[in-house]
């Protein structure tokens, strides 16, 4: 720093908790990409994933699959030119004001 002195923010606990309520502002949002086999006959989770406002992470168990995207549903119409019949499960409520989609 500059020398310049900065004061503290409040106490621990209040300074804890300003962070926390900044982290549950700003978290992700996450999601599922499910894969449908036959005419709903069974399905299963194609990847996971994290919405951010920037855009999306997606990934499979497996960590073989990764990958950055616009938003969640750019990733589902990636893979879905395979040929296979995915969908987009959103696994938290969107938040008020907006929040990660």
């Amino acid at each position: 720093m500059d020398g310049t002195t900065v004061e503290q923010f409040g106490t621990d606990e209040e300074f804890q908790q300003a962070l926390v309520e900044l982290a549950n502002d700003f978290a992700p949002r996450r999601f599922a990409i499910c894969e449908e086999h036959g005419d709903r006959i069974d399905g299963e989770v194609f990847a996971w994933g994290l919405a951010f406002t920037e855009g999306a992470l997606v990934c499979d168990d497996a960590r073989s699959l990764t990958g950055h995207f616009r938003d969640a549903g750019s990733a589902v119409r990636l893979f879905a030119r395979t040929g296979r019949r995915l969908r987009l499960i959103w696994i938290d409520s969107p938040r008020p004001g907006g929040g990660c989609a």
